[in-house]
């Protein structure tokens, strides 16, 4: 999986992050990426957790507050208040909406840990990496790309098991946020990618040829 983020260059010699006692899931609020699993979660192990991304095309809670019933036309929006808005207690589970820039990237380098509860096969992971580059261990279940991104036990914590993910959350503080730094600075810089699609690029063309030299 070649990924990268800015965040990654230099981010072994960056600061130690400090340290807040909450989880974070950064990203847009719907089914698949399983919110509602986490805000369960937070509330069953007692981590407070943070819930930061859009709901449908609703940036803050106050923006869709405002919309009404009319907002529940869009199935993210069903979503949330049916499954993650009867978790979200404004002191344990919090929903504080789209994070961007600096806000962001203190948000995520604060938590103890970053929480991916999956429904889905991933394809991504820009959050992940972006997670790692400021220090901050993932938890999450093991799918789509997650396993080729994370060692466990070392950068994160994975698991096939959704109810065991609380139990992983707890454990998280146990992680050091200067490895996940340091494996940033070496797998996911702009740098790093860019070798590796070259590379990736040169073995295509050389089993191109190969195959054109066996045919003549």
């Amino acid at each position: 999986m070649h990924l990268s983020t800015p965040l990654a260059v230099g981010a072994d010699r960056a600061p130690r992050p400090e340290k807040g006692d909450y989880a974070i899931i950064l990203g847009r609020i719907n089914p698949g990426k399983g919110q509602d699993v986490g805000a369960r979660l937070a509330q069953r192990v007692g981590v407070p957790l943070v819930l930061a991304g859009p709901v449908g095309p609703y940036h803050r809670p106050e923006d869709l507050a405002a919309a009404g019933d009319e907002a529940r036309q869009n199935p993210d929006v069903r979503f949330f208040y049916d499954e993650v808005a009867p978790h979200v207690d404004g002191e344990l589970v919090r929903w504080v909406g789209t994070v961007a820039g600096q806000e962001r990237d203190d948000l995520l380098a604060g938590a103890k840990a970053s929480l991916f509860p999956l429904r889905w096969e991933e394809p991504g992971g820009t959050a992940v990496v972006e997670s790692l580059a400021l220090g901050t261990p993932v938890v999450a279940t093991a799918r789509g790309c997650l396993p080729e991104l994370i060692e466990h036990g070392r950068t994160g914590l994975l698991t096939t098991d959704e109810d065991e993910l609380g139990d992983l959350l707890l454990a998280a503080s146990l992680l050091d946020a200067d490895e996940c730094r340091r494996e940033a600075a070496a797998r996911f810089t702009p740098a790093v990618m860019a070798q590796r699609y070259v590379e990736l690029y040169e073995r295509v063309r050389h089993g191109a040829r190969t195959r054109q030299l066996q045919v003549a």
